[in-house]
């Protein structure tokens, strides 16, 4: 099965992460996902998910950490999706690709319809949330 390798960021503003909403016309419609997309050449996955989130978002940002991989088949391809955790460093999110976009409190990231790849980074940073919150 081929396997194709794609970037996703968790755009965090204090306790809120952007999600983005995929359109009709797009693979899995209206569920959520951490904005990104594919990566090209030998491109690093930092340099993917920058470039990608300029295109998608009309933002620049810096990507801070890795979150995690979650992967999904959609028309016999594997999708492996890569996220990092990011920060804006200029601009306002512009919808470009998506459909709707909204930021969420980390904790209930759980709350919207996720796109299969997204699942465990989203359960991820809930975990690491409700953790932050105990100690």
């Amino acid at each position: 099965m081929q396997e194709i390798h794609v970037v996703g960021a968790a755009i965090r503003q204090g306790d809120k992460i952007l999600a983005v909403q995929r359109s009709s016309k797009m693979k899995e419609p209206r569920k959520w996902e951490f904005a990104g997309g594919k990566i090209e050449g030998n491109e690093t996955h930092q340099e993917a998910l920058v470039r990608e989130i300029k295109e998608e978002l009309d933002i620049d940002i810096k990507v801070t950490r890795y979150v995690d991989t979650g992967s999904s088949v959609i028309d016999g391809k594997k999708i492996v999706l890569h996220v990092y955790e990011a920060d804006i460093l200029a601009g306002k999110p512009k919808l470009r690709e998506h459909s709707a976009m909204q930021w969420i409190d980390v904790d209930r990231l759980d709350e919207l319809d996720w796109a299969q790849a997204d699942i465990p980074a989203y359960t991820k940073l809930m975990t690491e949330q409700r953790k932050n919150i105990i100690i």
